[in-house]
């Protein structure tokens, strides 16, 4: 069972279109926490020493806390589902948060 979930390349504003941010993929097993710094922002720490990644800049701080909770929910429903999910969003709203089963079938 493997859960992959979004993260962006670089630091992008809210505003900034969806087709010039660059995404990769973590796997949710090599997370070792999820923060969030302040201003909007929701990080991702990782296995690796030093390693962090930037999941989210939301429009306030207080939207920070409940897309960091979303994506720690939908972990979890992957997780009790079984299989291999993959997990997207917008990087700005909670609600676009979207898990999918792969090899999709």
């Amino acid at each position: 069972m493997t859960i992959m979930l979004q993260v962006f390349e670089q630091v992008y504003s809210p505003s900034t279109p969806w087709q010039q941010r660059k995404v990769a993929f973590v796997d949710a097993d090599h997370i070792v926490a999820m923060r969030l710094d302040g201003q909007s922002g929701v990080w991702l720490d990782v296995t690796k020493q030093g390693e962090s990644h930037r999941l989210a800049t939301t429009r306030t701080p207080e939207q920070a806390v409940g897309f960091l909770l979303s994506v720690f929910g939908t972990i979890a429903e992957c997780r009790q589902n079984g299989g291999s999910w993959l997990i997207g969003h917008d990087g700005v709203d909670a609600g676009s948060i979207h898990a999918a089963k792969f090899p999709h079938s």
